[in-house]
């Protein structure tokens, strides 16, 4: 437990990071790599040159101290953040690395001396934060190593069949090389694939949403070449036979058992979390007339997924709707709306009494659309759950 004096210290920089986290932490991840440059095989090297990952991690540090006599209300946050180090393969021994140059970049971007209180008081808020993190990751490696299929580390795939499903969408089904089994994860939660692209010098770990159903002999993800994508065009451009690396399925985006019913908002190929979070509430005894499905997209063309998740409300009941922003036969054209959204809850029952929870996935802009719209309906933030790949910026 940190001393009083040390959180007082600590909260007392606020002010100093708030007006220069996000240079502190770009001194740091330049510091990091020119230190540690195998490092570059863990951290995703685009989000470094967008600038997203310095300012998700500025926002992250000025958000620890401003809660570090409260830790209990980042748990939450921690969770999320530790299953994604899970899926990247972080280790403990890399937690001091990684302290020790943001120590430096803090002391070298705000000019203060060797021994100066704040630079001690973070040393001692940063150990007990990575311990924090040791212990958790620790606790879902071990979890996802001990469980039915489960394994620990990087596993060797191959993708043994590739599904076109929108002109710029394929699904690839990835089975195990050992032919060992493999876990029935929960809906939502997704897998860390490591590859070496021709393009890069280092392996590249991204994470991709499962877009199946548990239980199955192989996994499913279903990609979107993105325009500047390393690693989705990579897979893109690869064959049946292939070999890729996996950690675990593992991820805190699932359905809440303890709601009554449930809506499912996608944009685009965020529609991938989100069917298999379908599946999963179908498998567990979620009844179609508690659920309601709404598929957003650019175009008849480009719904993805759209035939199965027809076939799929055909046969369980549940509400499906569709909103294009371009051409015709949707249920709604142009953007989500309140009065739109308001129609379809009514359709089928569903208000903010408390009952319902929303999820949804898609683009960054989307989502931050649909938080507003039903936080507007009277949806509080505890019934609300979304996913955001890439650095964790606020919505």
């Amino acid at each position: 437990m940190l001393s009083q004096e040390t959180i007082e210290t600590v909260k007392s920089t606020t002010s100093l990071l708030a007006e220069n986290g996000e240079a502190i932490t770009k001194h740091f991840y330049k510091r990091l790599f020119e230190k540690h440059p195998e490092l570059k095989n863990i951290f995703n090297q685009v989000n470094q040159e967008r600038g997203e990952q310095p300012r998700a991690l500025a926002d992250a540090i000025l958000a620890y101290a401003n809660n570090l006599d409260n830790i209990e209300a980042l748990v939450p946050v921690v969770e999320r953040i530790a299953h994604k180090h899970v899926s990247l393969g972080i280790r403990p021994d890399q937690y001091p690395i990684v302290g020790q140059n943001l120590l430096a970049a803090i002391q070298e971007v705000l000019g203060l001396p060797e021994g100066h209180p704040a630079l001690l008081a973070w040393a001692e808020a940063y150990g007990v934060l990575a311990d924090i993190f040791i212990n958790t990751e620790e606790g879902i490696y071990k979890a996802n190593e001990e469980s039915e299929g489960g394994w620990r580390g990087f596993r060797e795939f191959e993708i043994d069949r590739i599904v076109a499903e929108t002109p710029e969408v394929k699904s690839f089904y990835l089975t195990p090389e050992d032919g060992r089994s493999i876990p029935a994860y929960k809906g939502g939660q997704y897998i860390g694939l490591k590859v070496n692209p021709e393009e890069s010098e280092f392996d590249e770990i991204r994470q991709y949403s499962l877009s199946g159903k548990g239980g199955e002999s192989y996994l499913r993800i279903s990609t979107k070449a993105e325009f500047s994508g390393l690693v989705s065009n990579h897979l893109h451009q690869s064959r049946e036979g292939d070999e890729v690396l996996l950690q675990a399925p593992t991820g805190v985006f699932t359905l809440n058992r303890e709601a009554k019913k449930h809506v499912l908002i996608s944009g685009g190929v965020g529609v991938t979390p989100m069917i298999s979070i379908l599946y999963d509430a179908l498998k567990n005894g979620v009844k179609g007339k508690d659920v309601l499905f709404i598929q957003c997209s650019r175009d008849q063309e480009n719904i993805v997924l759209r035939d199965e998740l027809g076939a799929l409300s055909t046969k369980n009941g549940f509400s499906y709707k569709t909103s294009l922003e371009l051409g015709d036969g949707a249920d709604h054209l142009g953007y989500l709306n309140e009065e739109v959204v308001q129609t379809w809850l009514d359709e089928n029952g569903f208000s903010a009494d408390g009952q319902t929870d929303i999820y949804f996935c898609g683009p960054k802009p989307f989502m931050s659309a649909v938080n507003t719209l039903f936080q507007a309906l009277g949806f509080n933030a505890e019934h609300i759950h979304y996913e955001i790949f890439g650095p964790s910026l606020e919505l």
